[in-house]
C-alpha cells in the first residue's frame, strides 16, 4: 500500500475543548506505517466561547494556514484533513476561504464533523447563493468522517462520496473508589454557558431537593464562563440556593479526577445546536458514572439506557425526575465503565481513525 501523507489543518489546544482534543490525539496516536501526519498549525480560538465565531484577527490565521497548507502540497503531502463549521455564518465563511485557497492542490479531501447542525442552517437559514457556494467548496469530499450514526446528515447532506462512522474516544482514568455518603453529588463538566444546559441543570437539582429534601442533591459546576454576564446570573443562583450549587473553576488533571470520584453522576442536559460527542460523556462512563442528558444530537448513541437517563431538551421537570430516578435505581455497579471498554478507549478510537483513512486509498 503506498504511503499516505496527511496533512492535518485544524486546530489543537489550546483552547481545550472535545474538537481541539481528538486532533491532538490523531497527531499524536495515529501511528501508521500506511499515513504520515503533516500538521499544520491552525490557531484560530482564543477561549472556548470563541469557538466557531468570526473575527477580523482570524482572517489572518487562516491566510498564514492556508499558505502552510500549500506549501506542504508542495512538499509531498497528498491529503487534506479538515474540521468544517457548524451552521455558523461566519465560522462557515473561513471554511469557504480555506477550500477556495487549498482544496484545488490536494488529491484527496478529509472532512471530520466534529460539530453539528450546518446541514439544517444550510436548508433553514442560508440564503441559496450561500446553500450554491458551500455545496461547490465543501460537497463531494472524498471521504467524510462522523462521530455517531445519528450524525450522518451533515456528510450526507454535501454528498461525500464515502462516509465513515468513528467514534471518539478518551484515555482510560482506571478504576475510581467512592465514598459513601448522603449528599448526592451531580457534576456538570463544559462551557459553563445556557446553550450547555448548566442552567437547566441548577434548576433540576434545586427541583430534586425540593421533591426529596432529606437527602440533599449538590450541584457541582467545572468548567470556564463564556461571558461576564453569565457568570453573574450562576453567582446570583449559588447566592440564592446555598450549597445545593457551587463553582469548581476550570479542572484538568488531578482535580478533574477528583470532581469525578467524588461525583454520583454526571448531568449535562445540552442544547446546544452544534453539539456533537462530548468528551465529558466518555469520561463519565471511563469513571463508571451513571449520566442524565438530553436526547440531543450524538448523544443517544453514547449512553444507553443502561447507563442513565435522557430526556428532551429544555425539560426541567424530566430533568429532576431522572436525577431522583438515577439515585434510586442506578445502573448495576461496572456497566458504565464496561461500556466505555468495550465502545470509547483511546486506542479504540485511533486504531478505527487509521482504518478508516487508510480505506480512502
Amino acid at each position: 500500500m503506498p504511503k499516505m501523507k496527511l496533512a492535518v489543518l485544524a486546530q489543537t489546544p489550546p483552547p481545550l475543548h472535545g474538537q481541539s482534543v481528538m486532533v491532538r490525539a490523531l497527531i499524536d496516536g495515529l501511528s501508521r506505517e500506511s499515513i504520515e501526519i503533516i500538521p499544520i498549525e491552525f490557531r484560530l480560538s482564543r477561549s472556548a466561547a470563541d469557538i466557531g465565531s468570526w473575527r477580523p484577527g482570524k482572517m489572518v490565521a487562516v491566510l498564514e494556514a492556508c499558505f502552510q497548507a500549500v506549501a506542504a502540497r508542495l512538499a509531498g503531502a497528498d491529503t487534506l484533513y479538515y474540521v468544517p463549521a457548524p451552521g455558523k455564518r461566519g465560522a462557515l465563511y473561513r471554511d469557504w476561504l480555506v477550500m477556495l485557497l487549498c482544496r484545488p492542490f490536494y488529491r484527496r479531501l478529509i472532512l471530520h464533523w466534529h460539530a453539528t447542525g450546518l446541514d439544517e442552517w444550510l436548508e433553514n437559514q442560508a440564503t441559496a447563493l450561500e446553500r450554491a457556494i458551500t455545496r461547490r467548496l465543501l460537497g463531494n469530499a472524498d471521504f467524510a468522517i462522523v462521530l455517531t450514526p445519528q450524525l450522518r446528515s451533515g456528510a450526507e447532506s454535501l454528498r461525500a462520496k464515502k462516509i465513515a462512522v468513528v467514534a471518539n474516544g478518551v484515555p482510560d482514568p482506571g478504576v475510581m473508589t467512592r465514598e459513601a455518603g448522603n449528599d448526592f453529588n451531580v457534576l456538570f463538566v463544559g462551557l459553563c454557558s445556557e446553550q450547555k444546559g448548566l442552567f437547566d441543570a441548577i434548576d433540576a437539582v434545586v427541583a430534586a431537593n425540593d421533591s426529596t429534601p432529606t437527602r440533599p442533591f449538590r450541584l457541582v459546576a467545572a468548567g470556564s464562563f463564556p461571558d461576564r454576564a453569565t457568570e453573574r446570573r450562576f453567582a446570583d443562583l449559588a447566592a440564592k440556593h446555598g450549597n445545593q450549587i457551587r463553582h469548581a473553576g476550570f479542572a484538568t488533571g488531578d482535580a478533574k479526577r477528583r470532581l469525578f470520584t467524588n461525583a454520583r453522576c454526571l448531568c449535562l442536559p445540552s442544547r446546544l445546536a452544534h453539539e456533537g460527542q462530548p468528551l465529558v460523556l466518555l469520561e463519565a462512563l471511563a469513571a463508571g458514572l451513571p449520566i442524565v442528558a438530553t436526547n440531543w444530537r450524538g448523544i443517544p448513541d453514547t449512553v444507553p439506557s443502561q447507563c442513565g437517563r435522557l430526556v428532551a431538551l429544555g425539560n426541567v421537570p424530566a430533568l429532576a425526575a431522572a436525577l431522583v430516578d438515577i439515585r434510586a435505581h442506578p445502573p448495576a455497579p461496572g456497566i458504565a465503565r464496561a461500556h466505555y471498554l468495550a465502545h470509547f478507549t483511546l486506542e479504540q478510537h485511533l486504531q478505527a481513525l487509521a482504518e478508516a483513512i487508510e480505506s480512502v486509498m
